[in-house]
């Protein structure tokens, strides 16, 4: 079978969904394209549109794909670099020649304006599937350009009729082809594999689809993740020389804390809590002088922050399995029960850590807009955190294993958090604080403990498993 062929059924069995809507939003195209032939002008816009999502979201599912292909191993395959040319000249002629020789039959006007932009938006799928830190640089750039759409509405006009934007265009999409191909093209030493508990976030946007598939980090991203592997040794060596000192029992499980959990120490949750809120500042500095919404969000989009780190738990523990068995032997424990019960103990310190986070940034999202009512945000914020993270943390304790299984289980829990947050939010507002927040508190705080306590009782019941996950 051609090799062509096979690249494409990669991207048809990694990404089928996306493969689906792209393909879908293409024949939309087709039929809007159809009618707009047929004298209803209006609808070739939408026809334009349509394709341009469709090119977009396409060349997204190409560049993840080309990320999973370009692993070291790969280029020990016969003239590798060549076929993924040959490759790409394929999807150029379906995605770009095909529809400006459309356009040449229909005499449309800017011909080279039109073949420009196909490129564009080609190569900007493409950037963003290959290389997810380039959204980082891109969205600011329409976030800069929504400040002004009077202005950008002008220099479209005067851009659309000058004969250099064809030529402008050309440039700015080889200098992003060159920025996203070149690094997966290079052969590098995959970098050490970081811990599965991590709480850094840097690996989160990496979209590691494959096995074995190299984590591509940036000189930014490598520079943060240093100063969390720096707290993790420090406060890792603390710990060690506090329990040679006096052993105890809670010496012992700070220790194990450290080692399962090892950037969830005081250090880095302070530098977690400072990159965010510089990143939240940006935004309110970026888009808050124009668009208006309740204040009341920020405490919804706190919480379910607060909670997003709990399915990456799931899929730790899971990963962990293998080195978990030295874990054992270390501790030795009299019992099976007793070994799972100081792992779940030793997870339940992500509850406060997880309250702390909601506290602080619904705080900050409070300062930065002036909220009218901050007590009340706060102290939903608070109770709703509270439960929701022990919630969280019992379902994923003992939850669902396949990835399908935790991502409807993560749903459920964000879609009744949400539901939570705003049905306290109403009820503390409408009956006070003493009615409110009693029935408020006693309800959710009620659920989650329960929960909690069943989880970890469930838990303790297993058996430990030490065996390597498959796939």
């Amino acid at each position: 079978m051609k090799a062509w062929w096979q690249l494409l059924l990669q991207l048809f069995l990694r990404m089928p969904v996306l493969v689906l809507i792209a393909c879908g939003l293409w024949v939309a195209a087709l039929y809007f394209a159809v009618q707009w032939l047929h004298g209803e002008p209006r609808i070739g816009t939408l026809a334009v549109a349509l394709f341009s999502i469709a090119t977009w979201a396409w060349h997204i599912g190409q560049g993840q794909n080309l990320r999973g292909l370009c692993v070291p191993e790969s280029f020990l395959l016969p003239r590798f670099r060549q076929r993924l040319l040959e490759y790409g000249a394929i999807d150029a002629v379906l995605w770009v020649l095909l529809p400006l020789l459309l356009a040449v039959l229909l005499q449309l006007p800017h011909i080279l304006l039109i073949a420009s932009g196909l490129l564009l938006i080609a190569t900007l799928g493409l950037i963003m599937g290959c290389n997810p830190r380039a959204s980082l640089f891109i969205w600011p750039a329409f976030i800069v350009l929504g400040w002004a759409p009077a202005l950008v509405s002008q220099v479209i006009k005067v851009a659309i009729d000058s004969p250099l934007t064809p030529l402008l265009i050309l440039a700015v999409t080889a200098l992003l082809l060159k920025l996203s191909i070149t690094p997966l093209l290079r052969i590098e030493d995959r970098e050490t594999g970081q811990s599965p508990m991590e709480s850094t976030g840097l690996d989160r946007g990496q979209m590691r689809s494959a096995p074995g598939e190299p984590s591509r980090r940036g000189n930014f991203a490598k520079r943060i993740l240093e100063l969390y592997d720096q707290t993790a040794q420090r406060t890792m060596q603390r710990a060690l020389n506090a329990y040679k000192l006096h052993p105890s029992v809670t010496r012992r499980m700070v220790l194990v804390r450290r080692l399962l959990l090892p950037h969830d120490n005081p250090e880095a949750i302070a530098l977690r809590i400072v990159l965010v809120a510089v990143f939240v500042c940006f935004y309110v500095f970026a888009v808050m002088h124009r668009q208006h919404f309740e204040p009341q969000i920020i405490g919804a989009y706190a919480v379910m922050l607060s909670i997003s780190r709990f399915p990456q738990l799931s899929v730790g523990l899971i990963r962990m399995r293998p080195n978990m068995a030295d874990l054992y032997l270390t501790l030795a424990p009299e019992t099976r029960a007793e070994y799972q019960k100081t792992v779940s103990d030793a997870l339940l310190v992500l509850i406060p850590i997880s309250m702390l986070t909601a506290l602080v940034y619904t705080s900050l999202g409070i300062v930065l807009v002036h909220a009218a009512d901050p007590w009340h945000m706060l102290f939903v914020a608070a109770v709703v955190s509270a439960s929701a993270s022990l919630a969280a943390l019992a379902l994923h304790l003992i939850g669902p294993e396949g990835k399908t299984g935790r991502t409807i289980a993560n749903l459920v829990v964000v879609m009744g958090v949400m539901a939570v947050y705003w049905g306290g939010y109403w009820l503390v507002g409408t009956a006070g604080y003493l009615i409110g927040g009693s029935v408020l508190a006693v309800i959710t705080l009620s659920f989650g403990f329960g929960v909690w306590f069943a989880a970890q009782r469930e838990y303790q019941q297993r058996s430990p498993r030490f065996d390597a996950p498959m796939g």
